[in-house]
């Protein structure tokens, strides 16, 4: 059975790590109201804020991932975790201002390339966005060192304060400047800086910052690199497709499959909570006990995991198109028809974690290129042919085939280093059998029956958790309601 500690620390890491979710899902109330932004120019800022990850993801050069590879390696001995952890960070600072001084150079001609229009800028939004970018970048490499420190109280204070400035700041300029991007756009910008000063300084006194060059620089690249391609590719099979949309379609059409696809983070930031909790008790496993292989053990947190998105996929596909048509204005209500096939797409988030954890703990992440190389080819084919033709739509199915593609060929990589052996039921057939039924009930989906249909997904989605899971979560359940006091005491006292 999961322990009461892996339970608390969930709890934890889901609830302060979805509050940028949160933060989102407020101001999207706002972003979806045609008196505070128009439906074009929301879908500018979708288009400005993928831009944002891409640079976010170029300046962080894999390091977020490496400096807790590089923690479990060395924490048994401080001195020396300390001047590594302080040298990574230096390069991330180091290599974020060489960025931002590349695009200062090159932003408006890369932009005036790529879109050939009036409606995206460089400056200066663009500019705008790499400087947020920077920002957030360094902040999400503390935060997931916390992770792996297993530092829940920090995590949680650390993340609470980005949640209040990001509601401050995009608000306030929102409201000051109605109907143009520059509250959501400074708003961005300015939270990124107040969490930037937190991360730095936290950094500092902890681990002082450092720039030392040869052997060690060389070993973090020899890492970071093939990881940093990875995750570009990643982004690109993530967050392409507005650009795509934008050649073939409308502004219009990229704000709803933006809104649509802003839905589909509370799926998420649900998932990366508990992956939050599970994936350092997976590493710390693997590695004391020198594991190349499936154990039982092993398996219970991703067969947990498993069990865990097929709850929550169905719960906010149905909640959402419920209760939302109250909150934003009625121009958005077409995207909530594409809502069930992007959700279910998460169903094998599971394997995914899996089939990824011994390529980052083994260190084996110059497969990543090569694989996800393969996978973003193949996406953007895919994306271009079916949004060409058939609109949201074929953005919705290029998403959804790009999953199954990546998932597929990241187990043909690791399995080459790690053996696998888990319950087939619980590890495929559940969530295939849950994917395939809630795909065919879209089809019936009307504007009359949609509420009704998503309800009997979600209820054949719980009945098969139940059926294939009914000892683990009988036992959870218990486990849960016994102990809701403490946890919630603790989580209160933080």
């Amino acid at each position: 059975m999961i322990s009461k500690n892996l339970i608390k620390s969930s709890l934890i890491y889901t609830i302060f790590g979805a509050l940028p979710m949160v933060s989102g899902f407020i101001l999207l109330l706002f972003y979806t109201n045609v008196n505070y932004i128009s439906k074009p120019d929301f879908g500018a800022f979708i288009i400005y804020i993928s831009f944002t990850l891409f640079v976010q993801t170029l300046i962080n050069l894999g390091l977020d991932t490496y400096i807790g590879v590089s923690y479990f390696e060395n924490k048994h001995d401080k001195l020396i975790n300390k001047s590594k952890i302080g040298a990574l960070t230096g390069y991330l600072v180091l290599w974020g201002i060489i960025i931002i001084a590349i695009f200062s150079l090159t932003g408006e001609s890369i932009f005036k390339l790529v879109f050939q229009s009036k409606d995206i800028f460089f400056y200066p939004y663009g500019f705008m966005a790499i400087i947020t970018a920077f920002c957030n970048s360094y902040f999400k490499t503390y935060t997931n060192l916390l992770i792996n420190q297993q530092r829940a109280t920090r995590f949680a204070l650390v993340n609470s304060i980005n949640f209040i400035a990001t509601l401050g700041f995009s608000l306030s300029g929102l409201f000051l400047y109605p109907l143009t991007l520059t509250g959501p756009m400074w708003g961005r910008m300015l939270s990124g800086i107040v969490i930037f000063i937190i991360a730095f300084f936290s950094f500092s006194v902890e681990f002082p910052l450092r720039i030392s060059l040869g052997k060690e620089l060389k070993q973090t690249l020899h890492f970071s690199l093939p990881v940093l391609l990875f995750l570009l590719i990643s982004w690109s099979i993530s967050n392409i497709y507005p650009f795509i949309m934008k050649y073939f379609m409308t502004l219009n059409d990229v704000a709803i499959f933006g809104l649509v696809l802003q839905l589909t983070l509370l799926v998420e930031f649900l998932l990366n909570g508990m992956s939050s909790a599970i994936i350092p008790k997976v590493f710390g496993l693997i590695t004391d006990k020198k594991l190349t292989g499936s154990t039982p053990e092993l398996n219970k947190y991703f067969s947990g995991f498993n069990a865990f998105a097929l709850i929550v996929i169905p719960a906010s596909t149905f909640f959402i198109p419920l209760f939302l048509p109250l909150l934003i204005s009625k121009d958005y209500e077409a995207s909530f028809i594409f809502l069930a096939m992007l959700n279910i797409g998460f169903a094998s988030r599971g394997l995914y974690n899996y089939f990824l954890t011994p390529i980052y703990l083994f260190k084996k992440t110059s497969v990543l290129p090569k694989m996800y190389l393969i996978t973003a080819f193949l996406q953007i084919i895919i994306s271009v042919v079916l949004i060409k033709h058939f609109g949201i739509w074929g953005a919705v199915a290029a998403n959804f085939i790009t999953k199954v593609i990546q998932n597929l060929l990241l187990f043909l990589a690791s399995r080459k280093f790690f053996n696998y052996e888990f319950n087939v039921f619980k590890f495929i057939w559940l969530p295939l059998i849950v994917t395939l039924v809630i795909i065919f009930s879209e089809y019936f989906v009307t504007e009359s029956n949609l509420d009704l249909i998503r309800l009997v997904q979600m209820v054949f989605s719980y009945l098969m958790v139940y059926i294939f899971y009914r000892n683990e979560a009988v036992a959870l359940f218990k486990d849960l309601l016994s102990k809701s006091n403490i946890h919630l005491k603790s989580i209160t006292n933080i």
